[in-house]
């Protein structure tokens, strides 16, 4: 076994450390109980996705011509200094050191997210696997979803004896686990061509999404749907709350996250259909799950929201697995970073709206709002995805 085969089992570590965040689930309730408001808790988040946007392409562009392994590293230092700051927040009650951490979060998660999907590709190439890039990533995606339940489970144990700030303060262990990882990852060694680092530079990239027309239809359907599944992760919290006490939420989160276990598990059965098909199939079975769990709108709500993350495993494959085969080599990071900076702006705007809307309308309101932009989203890229096939 060669030193980048290494990467495939760093991966799943990485992935662990990354998502075992215990204070996870319960975040948006921490953030409201030091902002006391809906819209100031959703605003930290709303923080966190425009310093994510602003940095996210020149994070690409780093990862691009510095290297993958540096800039993990760098990703890793500030994403643990930022769960200090987290922590320290709620201990003093403090909103500016709760945005400091937000600021810091955003700018570690701009540096990780394209750079590891990157990462993972060029080391699939390098052992002459790119084609099973799918169940590689799938396969690192089982400890994304069992760090997420532990964390979850881990949550639930410790906020029925002590409070959300210790939980804070237990999140800061996984991120120095997570740096600690980093390490040990090797950096490929193919040959990548680096274009010239110029004011033409992202033109050049943006160029490609208007030549290939695919790449700019899936661009634009994770953005949208992403973001709506991203929001709705992050409000059901405060949403559960209304129906279940906090440790029943953290049970919750570990059952949905033990679904998405399941739905990684199982792409290997499932790599003989079409990713595209895949991915549309999830994401209306997904919408189903949210519909009728917002309908019955009751104890039995978020017990409904456990199934969704079976579909999230098989949409993010298969979304994953097709944007990576439309990325030039070259600009593989750059490419998904202004992916992730146009999602990012777009969830900021998103979060801010529905929380204001949950202060003003209720909580219910919002998540009403969420399904219905799912039921016309999808209902427009099944139109253009018709006059497509049809063209």
């Amino acid at each position: 076994m060669t030193r980048v085969e290494n990467n495939i089992s760093t991966f799943k570590w990485y992935y662990f450390f990354w998502r075992f965040k215990p204070l996870s689930a319960l975040m948006i309730i921490y953030f409201i109980g030091i902002t006391n408001s809906y819209a100031a808790g959703m605003g930290v988040f709303a923080v966190f996705n425009i310093i994510f946007s602003v940095v996210k392409i020149p994070g690409g562009i780093f990862s691009d011509y510095i290297g993958r392994k540096i800039t993990l590293w760098l990703a890793g230092a500030l994403l643990f200094i930022s769960f200090i700051l987290l922590a320290l927040s709620g201990q003093y009650a403090s909103v500016p050191l709760l945005y400091a951490f937000a600021c810091l979060w955003a700018i570690s998660e701009a540096f990780i997210n394209g750079t590891v999907h990157a990462l993972m590709y060029e080391t699939a190439q390098e052992i002459h696997n790119s084609e099973n890039f799918k169940l590689i990533y799938s396969g690192s995606m089982i400890f994304d979803q069992l760090g997420c339940a532990l964390g979850a489970l881990a949550a639930m144990f410790v906020t029925y004896y002590v409070p959300l700030q210790i939980l804070a303060w237990l999140t800061v262990i996984p991120a120095f686990l997570q740096l600690i990882t980093s390490f040990f990852f090797v950096e490929p060694h193919i040959k990548i061509k680096k274009q010239p680092l110029n004011r033409q530079y992202v033109k050049i990239v943006i160029s490609q999404f208007i030549k290939n027309k695919q790449l700019l239809f899936y661009s634009v359907a994770d953005i949208f749907f992403s973001t709506l599944g991203d929001i709705s992760h992050r409000f059901e919290g405060a949403y559960f709350k209304n129906f279940i006490s906090n440790w029943m939420i953290s049970l919750v989160r570990v059952l949905k996250h033990c679904f998405g276990i399941l739905g990684f598990v199982c792409m290997p059965l499932l790599k003989k259909f079409s990713m595209v098909k895949i991915y549309f199939s999830s994401i209306f079975f997904n919408l189903i799950i949210r519909t009728i769990a917002v309908i019955f709108n009751n104890c039995l709500t978020p017990f409904f929201h456990m199934f969704i993350n079976f579909f999230y495993a098989t949409s993010s494959t298969a979304k994953t697995d097709i944007l990576q085969k439309q990325f030039l080599p070259e600009y593989r990071a750059t490419t998904n970073s202004i992916i992730l900076f146009i999602k990012g702006l777009f969830t900021s705007l998103m979060m801010y709206l529905l929380g204001l809307a949950a202060d003003i309308y209720g909580i219910y309101s919002a998540m009403i709002t969420l399904v219905v932009l799912r039921i016309i989203g999808l209902f427009v890229a099944f139109v253009f995805q018709k006059a497509a096939k049809q063209t």
